[in-house]
């Protein structure tokens, strides 16, 4: 086995818990950060849609 793959079978043999918090601050900037990437998202399709259309409109009135 390579050592990188032995070093990953060691590490996940001897891991132990976290006992993590998360505070409503974590999952509002969470919500947040989803809510911009839709956003963007959308925004992204405005335009290209936009530009598209554009090049379908200029075909249909130059016939």
């Amino acid at each position: 086995m390579r050592v990188s793959t032995v070093s990953l079978l060691f590490f996940l043999a001897l891991h132990s818990p976290a006992f993590a918090y998360l505070d409503p601050g974590t999952g509002s900037m969470i919500l947040q950060a989803i809510i911009g990437g839709v956003a963007v998202g959308a925004a992204t399709i405005s335009v290209y849609w936009k530009k598209l259309t554009s090049i379908f409109a200029g075909r249909a009135r130059s016939k």
